[in-house]
């Protein structure tokens, strides 16, 4: 059953569990698990896990404590729960029991649901600001902005200049504070090519962007799972 915001049968609805690098974001390269759960509230032009999109798309539902022995399997104390959309999964109880056991907990979600303004010590956030080429930009929710600090992770996926532009706009107009989050900008697969992203960054003076690849998709198949 789905409500607004969450899956509300008490279970988590995993797609894969995998241990891997980390391809993007602040921890790239570094060896982590990841959850992915099934489920999301949107539908992105260039998703490259439409196969978790849906709830029928479970692979195994799980209860809390069937997910943390599996988690206890690896041997890595980085995780990120992904998606789909994990904050439709009732992980609040999860990350504080993760965050007690001293996981780096990475949660990245879609920027189109409610972030936790206080959240367990070990979490923090790689949010996506969907721009126009996804088709999903109305359904970002700006109030998620000043919940974002420091060690968090505002992530743009871009295709064209004018993705680019909004990308510009948003860290200009919203993030002046001195406790932003990072700046991440990365290529929409064979729709625009990391030297152009490299030239914006240089011409608009982009100081705070750092521009970045999928890894994963370089070193195997792009469309191989569970890496």
């Amino acid at each position: 059953m789905k409500s607004e915001y969450r899956y509300d049968d008490g279970l988590f609805h995993v797609t894969e569990i995998f241990d891997s690098i980390d391809g993007e974001g602040k921890r790239t390269g570094c060896m982590a698990i990841f959850v992915r759960l099934a489920g999301c509230n949107l539908r992105c032009t260039y998703c490259d896990t439409a196969y978790s999109l849906e709830l029928s798309d479970t692979k195994e539902a799980l209860t809390e404590d069937e997910l943390i022995r599996r988690i206890h399997a690896f041997p890595w104390k980085n995780i990120t729960l992904t998606g789909g959309e994990p904050m439709l999964h009732p992980l609040r109880h999860l990350c504080e029991r993760l965050s007690e056991e001293g996981y780096d907990i990475n949660i990245e979600t879609n920027g189109a649901v409610p972030l936790w303004e206080d959240r367990p010590s070990g979490v923090f956030y790689t949010m996506d600001f969907k721009c126009s080429g996804s088709g999903m930009k109305e359904s970002m929710r700006k109030e998620n902005f000043p919940i974002l600090k420091e060690k968090d992770v505002l992530k743009f996926v871009v295709g064209s200049k004018e993705d680019l532009d909004e990308m510009k706009e948003i860290t200009k107009t919203y993030f002046e504070r001195k406790d932003h989050p990072e700046f991440f900008v990365s290529p929409v697969w064979g729709k625009i090519t990391p030297a152009e992203l490299v030239e914006y960054v240089r011409e608009n003076r982009l100081s705070r962007v750092r521009v970045q690849v999928q890894l994963h998709k370089i070193i195997w198949d792009p469309n191989r799972r569970g890496v």
